[in-house]
C-alpha cells in the first residue's frame, strides 16, 4: 500500500524542491535526517513525506534519527492521511524522532498522527533542543 501511495502522490511538486527538504545534517557528530515541512501547502507536504520515507527505507532498521519541522505548514485531510501512513511505515527504520514548529490546531493533527502510528515523537520549541535530545542517547 505504501509503495502505491508513493507512486501516486510523489511527483506533484518539483522533485528538486522536495529532495532539498529531506537531507541528512550532522549534530554533535551524529547524522540526523532533517525533514523540512515548514511553510508547505498540503500537496507539498505529501510529496515531502513520500521522499522522507524513500530515504528512511534505505537505512538499517532502528538506526535513523529524524527531525521534522512543521512550522507554518498547512494540512488537509489527504495530507494528514498520508502523514499517518508514512509515520507508521517509517517506524522500523527510526531509532528516535522529534518534531518542531507545532502550534495551534496543528496540535490536534500531531496527536492524531502519533495515535495512528503508535509512535511517540516529542515536540520541542527549538531546533537545538530537539537535536540535542535526538543525539543524547
Amino acid at each position: 500500500m505504501i509503495a502505491s501511495q508513493i507512486s501516486s502522490i510523489y511527483g506533484r511538486a518539483d522533485t528538486i524542491a522536495v529532495a532539498g527538504r529531506v537531507q541528512f545534517i550532522e549534530h554533535l557528530g551524529k547524522r540526523v535526517l532533517f525533514i523540512d515541512y515548514s511553510n508547505c501547502d498540503a500537496a507539498m507536504m505529501k510529496d515531502i513525506a513520500c521522499e522522507g520515507h524513500r530515504v528512511l527505507a534505505l537505512q538499517p532498521p532502528t538506526s535513523a534519527l529524524t527531525l521534522n519541522d512543521v512550522t507554518g505548514a498547512s494540512f488537509d485531510q489527504e495530507s494528514v492521511a498520508a502523514l499517518k501512513s508514512m509515520v507508521a511505515a517509517n517506524a522500523p527504520f527510526v531509532k528516535r524522532g522529534a518534531v518542531i514548529g507545532i502550534s495551534g490546531l496543528q496540535r490536534l493533527i500531531y496527536d492524531a498522527v502519533q495515535a495512528f502510528s503508535k509512535r511517540k515523537l516529542p515536540n520541542f520549541k527549538t531546533r537545538k533542543e530537539a537535536l540535542d535530545w535526538l543525539v543524547s542517547d
